[in-house]
């Protein structure tokens, strides 16, 4: 009797013990948002990637700006003004991204071989997250060609209307942010189902990219005019700004807390 009724308490204390160190231990691995100094704010903005967003910031602030403020933009020369300074960054923006498809053929050259490859250590574990990488980045790849050629087209470098190209390469933009959002929630939900996810910072990293997405999805919806009138500029403007202020929020550097920081801040 008395076996009966002490054991099942020492075991399940044992248990909450080993789950507790469990968590610590994850817990301790797990990366954190490192604190903001100057010196990893310098080098935070000094990725092309980081500086472009922080100038689409701007760009789609101006959109917003111009929608909500202004009864009447095409008059009032305060909005025109805002207007001018939209489009002018939307060109300087395509100069940020010029070439972006030699990386992107240096991707898909990497993923075509994982997905091909017989050998163990190279072979992809997951080949439906590959394959879906992969689409996404061939679609991304057609994007960039025709972005550039809208750019040059905008910069009147080369003598053609690219307003068919640039219809084309929102169009492709859709379909490559579609795929990528299918791709996370596959990954978010495959990882909360396999436990592997921990700790609430890396389950909240994800749940961001997620919505990062999202945002982008209703971007393109707008500019390539598949969603009709129910996208407005200011709605494409909140949604571009909010993606531009996540992708600086996920590439934000990170490192591992100290264990005795863990230990006064849960215990």
């Amino acid at each position: 009797f008395i076996l009966g009724f002490i054991l099942p308490h020492h075991i399940s204390f044992h248990h909450k013990e080993e789950k507790r160190r469990r968590t610590r231990r994850s817990m301790g691995d797990q990366k954190h948002l490192l604190p903001i100094t100057l010196g990893r704010l310098a080098s935070h903005l000094n990725s092309l990637s980081n500086k472009d967003k922080v100038i689409k910031i701007v760009q789609y602030t101006a959109q917003a700006i111009q929608h909500y403020a202004f009864d009447d933009f095409k008059t009032d020369p305060r909005a025109r003004r805002i207007n001018t300074l939209f489009w002018s960054l939307v060109l300087h923006r395509k100069l940020f991204r010029y070439m972006n498809s030699l990386s992107d053929l240096v991707t898909i050259h990497r993923l075509v071989n994982q997905l091909k490859s017989h050998d163990s250590s190279e072979t992809t574990t997951d080949k439906v997250d590959t394959a879906l990488l992969l689409a996404k980045t061939c679609t991304f790849f057609v994007f960039w060609l025709l972005d550039n050629a809208v750019y040059l087209s905008m910069g009147k470098i080369v003598d053609f209307d690219g307003s068919s190209s640039a219809m084309l390469s929102f169009k492709l933009w859709l379909f490559a942010n579609v795929i990528n959002l299918i791709r996370n929630v596959r990954r978010y939900v495959k990882e909360k189902r396999d436990e592997k996810i921990s700790g609430e910072e890396k389950s909240l990293d994800l749940e961001l990219t997620i919505s990062k997405d999202i945002a982008d999805i209703v971007v393109a919806l707008g500019f390539s005019k598949m969603a009709g009138p129910h996208i407005s500029w200011g709605q494409i403007g909140i949604a571009g700004v909010l993606s531009a202020v996540l992708h600086l929020y996920l590439k934000w550097p990170r490192g591992r807390m100290k264990r005795s920081t863990l230990r006064v801040k849960h215990e």
